[in-house]
């Protein structure tokens, strides 16, 4: 490249940062970086995103103070971005194309719906594509298949997919699968062919609905920050606090649609467990062990009803007008009870009475 382009300069026999850059070359070339996990994300495109949403909430002239203040705004937001994405894929289900297909028909159970859509992209890329098998049996027990289309008469995006009889897993020569964790087209070409399914060796756990149901453990399998730690005592103690939930839920989900003979059974065993670990966990936690560390997690705001209370609802033009005529007549029915003449009131005092109220008036 640098002899094409510079061919009659000094930069042609060699220069240091070309030459530095190049014996980096594995960490920033894309050629290189099939074999990585990127999630589909260019070399800046995380820092630009992230420079693009730090930048809606904070300003240069911020002091440290209302840095931290706009910051966790910030954090605010995505979590409820997050958490609405969540209930959404969760609450409905997205559109399959090919009713009878498997493979679809499984992933739209597992995976989230943008994650669905991507892989229904690829499976309706296979119909123009042809599959031929390349050789028998190979020593280390792959079969290769190669895929390719028909173009203007010619073959196009040729690839060599390889599947391990053993564990009848595939590879692609495209990566795709490496890099994204996403069946490519071809791969979904050869699993139609076999007759395979989406098995769990083509599913990661962060594409998934259940995925916000996860623990995240540390390298040494703990889970989030040690409560010894003054700090990091409060994400500690929630984050177990989730696993422990967690874990009761998908329990009392199973035991509320057992039998009832099972349901006492396990509803026994499940008391006395209890009430063996608060015995025990009483004794190890001290008094002082036991700080008040709120556990935060998803709250609703209540809508008010505004039907709940007249005083409360938002009245229109029409209907204030309404009720001040509505006052102005109990008003003067009230002053027209009051100067109302009995037995002992002359004529003419009611009259003089009546004209100081029309004059009032």
């Amino acid at each position: 490249m640098v002899a094409d382009c510079f061919p009659n300069s000094e930069i042609a026999d060699g220069h240091p940062w070309l030459e530095y850059l190049k014996k980096l070359r594995r960490r920033w070339c894309s050629l290189w970086l099939r074999d990585q996990f990127t999630a589909g994300m260019l070399t800046t495109q995380a820092s630009e995103s992230c420079n693009a949403q730090v930048r809606l909430f904070l300003k240069p002239k911020h002091d440290l103070d209302l840095f931290f203040i706009h910051f966790s705004s910030l954090l605010a937001e995505k979590r409820r971005k997050e958490t609405e994405s969540d209930y959404n894929g969760k609450q409905s289900v997205p559109y399959i194309m090919l009713e009878d297909s498997p493979i679809l028909q499984h992933a739209a159970k597992v995976f989230t719906p943008n994650i669905f859509n991507r892989i229904q992209k690829q499976y309706l890329k296979t119909e123009p594509y042809i599959m031929e098998t390349l050789s028998d049996t190979r020593d280390d027990g792959m079969i290769g298949y190669l895929t390719y289309m028909i173009e203007d008469g010619e073959r196009s995006d040729e690839r060599v997919v390889l599947v391990d009889i053993s564990t009848r897993t595939l590879v692609c020569e495209c990566r795709m699968f490496r890099t994204f964790v996403v069946l490519c087209r071809h791969m979904i070409k050869v699993m139609r062919h076999l007759g395979e399914k989406y098995s769990r060796y083509y599913i990661l756990e962060r594409w998934t609905l259940e995925a916000r149901k996860k623990v995240v453990v540390d390298v040494d399998g703990c889970v989030g920050p040690s409560v010894d730690s003054e700090n990091d005592a409060g994400i500690g103690i929630a984050m177990r606090y989730r696993e422990t939930t967690a874990m009761l839920n998908q329990l009392a989900k199973k035991l509320s649609m057992a039998e009832e003979k099972d349901y006492n059974k396990w509803m026994g065993v499940l008391k006395k467990v209890c009430n063996e670990a608060n015995k025990a966990l009483s004794k190890t936690i001290t008094s002082e062990d036991r700080r008040s560390i709120p556990i935060t997690g998803l709250t609703l705001k209540e809508k008010s009803n505004p039907r709940r209370n007249d005083k409360e609802r938002y009245q229109s033009m029409n209907e204030k007008e309404r009720r001040r005529k509505k006052r102005v007549y109990k008003k003067g029915m009230a002053s027209n009870e009051a100067v109302t003449p009995d037995n002992n009131t002359q004529p003419d005092d009611h009259l003089s009475d009546l004209d100081d109220t029309i004059a009032q008036w």
